[in-house]
């Protein structure tokens, strides 16, 4: 059908549509409903935003804009949301290793700390010194005291102190005879708790018994020291050995030269090995060893036996000179 504006110009098919301008509503119609329908196409056109109108989008172009819009909006949420549910995740992983360490440390607690014992009785309890010692509490009350020296003391439940003196093996027999074993490491003595100066710092002394001491020395050569013997001998690597005490002096496969020294003491020189040096009248050695070492061997003011086990009395200077 072809229509015709106020100026008597034809257009369009009379499909209720131009080709421009969007629909035509056509004013006549020799259909009763005519002007009804064209209304209800307008209004259904104009919902459906096929038709633009003063300037604006169609509608369901702004539909889907807003749509975008909130798809956007949207995603920004999800993408934070996504942001703290890692960083969550993370944060609950930790505390879970966390509290999985716990858990392994109160089911498995650590061993106590015995130094420098191996072991201790059950229900013993320890507990480090001011100065630098440890205190051992057995559970019956008795209590052993390790100083910071090494050394070891027994104390009673009548508050009785005994000194304790590791034995072969780092064994030690408390007063009601149980015993406690040192860790190897800590039968090793100080030169001072050994009684001997001069030795190079990188080389301790191992308790071979009660008051018994022995050295490994440069160039093969070995030193035991006996306390209660107030003796020393050096053990050569030729095999020869040479016997040190005010009351003894003598060398085992080899001649010494002894000389005596005014004040009671002695002097000596190994004639194969090299060694010599000077015993005074209370015990201390002085020995210029062959391997270059200048030891000074002390022995305790305590022991009276000056050589001579048994002897209760002052010591004696048994003055001997061998060839």
């Amino acid at each position: 059908m072809v229509m015709f504006d106020e100026e008597g110009f034809g257009y369009g098919y009379g499909y209720g549509y131009g080709e421009e301008g969007g629909p035509i509503i056509e004013q006549t119609s020799s259909s009763e409903s005519h002007y009804e329908l064209m209304a209800l196409a307008r209004l259904i056109a104009d919902g459906l935003g096929v038709t633009d109108s003063e300037g604006e989008p169609p509608y369901l172009q702004q539909i889907r804009d807003g749509l975008a819009e909130i798809k956007g909006i949207l995603q920004q949420s999800h993408d934070a949301s996504e942001t703290l549910r890692a960083e969550a995740q993370t944060v609950l992983e930790a505390h879970a290793e966390s509290a999985q360490q716990y858990m392994q440390a109160v089911d498995q607690p650590m061993p106590p700390d015995f130094d420098p014992f191996v072991t201790m009785p059950a229900g013993t309890v320890v507990r480090d010194l001011p100065d630098g010692g440890r205190l051992f509490t057995l559970a019956d009350g008795v209590m052993v005291r390790v100083g910071p020296d090494g050394r070891l003391t027994a104390i009673g439940m009548d508050g009785s102190v005994a000194l304790l003196e590791p034995a072969r093996g780092g064994v030690v027999t408390l007063p009601d005879g149980r015993e406690l074993t040192l860790k190897p490491e800590a039968v090793r003595m100080t030169h001072k708790a050994a009684g001997i100066e001069g030795l190079p710092l990188d080389i301790d002394p191992n308790q071979t018994a009660q008051r018994r001491y022995r050295i490994e020395l440069p160039g093969g050569y070995r030193l035991d020291v006996f306390q209660s013997e107030r003796t020393a001998i050096i053990g050569n690597p030729a095999g020869t050995s040479v016997v040190l005490g005010i009351s003894r002096i003598e060398g085992v496969g080899e001649d010494i030269e002894v000389r005596l020294v005014p004040g009671g003491a002695k002097g000596f020189t190994a004639m194969e090995s090299g060694h010599k040096g000077v015993i005074e009248a209370d015990g201390t050695i002085h020995v210029a060893m062959a391997n270059g070492l200048d030891l000074v061997i002390h022995f305790p003011d305590d022991d009276g036996s000056n050589g001579d086990p048994g002897s209760g009395g002052p010591p004696g200077c048994i003055c001997e000179e061998r060839d």
